[in-house]
């Protein structure tokens, strides 16, 4: 279906966009649909060429030479549910001006399907418009959109290194999984996996995820059974949560909620709460199961 805008816009072919660009210490590389390196630590550093006919861009808008209008990028994040304006510059009157997005996001305020939205608005109202163009601050005259996959089929989680001497864990224990009370929180800053610094084995194979030997992915496989273990039972301990609680998307109820419908899809989660009470040994091996723990890709 068409959009039908209430004021002028112009021809898409006014902008010229070049590709996004991804800015890596060894220079810049395509932008892929999804990114399989990606994880919480990483800063995603964008990079985009554009060329725009500011004056044309007016013309067919219906606006005079001299009206404020910006090209912006604006960004939001699935998982987190985060939102915001990366990047924004005037655009000049000019019939060709070539222009250079580039901005850095941080990595844990991502999370899922990155959505990178590049937009020329009208900041302000000018005298001498058309009748039939746009007044209203922020009115969109242009735009495109991009989404980025950075999480594939594994579901990642912020994760720190920390020494467990200085904390209150157990000094020997390879992980923590820190999740915090508030359901309605966003969900991305309310889990952290801490990893320990002392835990060769498990440092190791954290930092080889990209590529891990056998042994690594062992540990791995451990490690995601553990964490799906941990948020089930976070999930079933919380008495008010139920497949119908409606809490805000990206907030930590609806992650909890939508990790055990995804691993147990035919139980509900009363079900799986009376079976984790009367059958605790049952129980551990469905998580065993759900998590596909040591089973080779």
């Amino acid at each position: 279906m068409t959009r039908v805008f209430p004021f002028l816009r112009p021809p898409g072919d006014v902008v010229t966009v070049g590709p996004w660009s991804r800015l890596t210490p060894d220079g810049g590389e395509p932008l892929p649909d999804t990114l399989t390196d990606w994880d919480y630590s990483t800063t995603l550093s964008l990079h985009r060429p554009l060329k725009v006919d500011g004056l044309r861009l007016r013309r067919l808008s219906g606006l005079p030479e001299d009206a404020a209008v910006d090209l912006s990028v604006q960004w939001l994040a699935t998982s987190s549910a985060l939102r915001g304006r990366a990047w924004r510059a005037e655009l000049p009157a000019d019939d060709a001006s070539d222009l250079t997005i580039d901005f850095s996001l941080p990595g844990d305020d991502l999370g899922g399907t990155l959505e990178l939205i590049t937009s020329v608005t009208l900041r302000r109202p000018a005298p001498g418009a058309s009748m039939a163009a746009a007044t209203r601050p922020g009115s969109v005259l242009w735009s495109d959109r991009q989404r980025v996959l950075l999480e594939g089929e594994n579901t990642l989680f912020p994760i720190a290194t920390a020494d467990f001497h200085d904390l209150p864990y157990p000094t020997g224990a390879g992980w923590y999984l820190h999740i915090e009370e508030d359901l309605e929180a966003a969900a991305l800053g309310s889990i952290l996996l801490v990893v320990n610094e002392r835990h060769d084995v498990v440092m190791r194979a954290v930092e080889a995820a990209s590529s891990p030997t056998d042994a690594d992915m062992r540990v791995l496989s451990a490690l995601r059974a553990d964490v799906l273990r941990v948020l089930v039972e976070r999930a079933l301990t919380s008495e008010d949560l139920t497949e119908d609680s409606d809490y805000p998307i990206g907030s930590l109820g609806a992650l909890l909620v939508t990790v055990v419908r995804n691993a147990f899809p035919a139980f509900s989660m009363e079900a799986l709460r009376r079976e984790r009470q009367t059958a605790p040994a049952l129980f551990s091996s469905r998580i065993q199961e759900a998590s596909q723990m040591m089973v080779s890709p």
